[in-house]
């Protein structure tokens, strides 16, 4: 492999790690509507629905965007070194 295959593949490899970053922001906010939703629909009803499993599924999203934040940041670094 060439030094320009592998800057092109470091590029390649970005792209999709912005993307899938792209993707878990907006999974993370329609989490935080949907357990909005079951809030108020709790309040409303009075009955136990789960929002505070979407809530934290809300947080487990925010930390695998962070890591792809993360991620994107290290394999833009190593193509820029190369």
């Amino acid at each position: 492999m060439s030094l320009g295959e592998l800057r092109a593949a470091l590029d390649g490899i970005g792209g999709l790690t912005a993307e899938a970053r792209a993707h878990t922001l907006v999974a993370a906010e329609r989490l935080s509507e949907a357990a909005r939703i079951l809030e108020e629909l709790t309040a409303r009803a009075g009955t136990d629905l789960p929002a505070e499993h979407l809530s934290r599924a809300r947080e487990e999203v925010d930390d695998v965007a962070v890591a792809l934040c993360e991620a994107g940041e290290l394999i833009g670094g190593l193509g820029a070194g190369l």
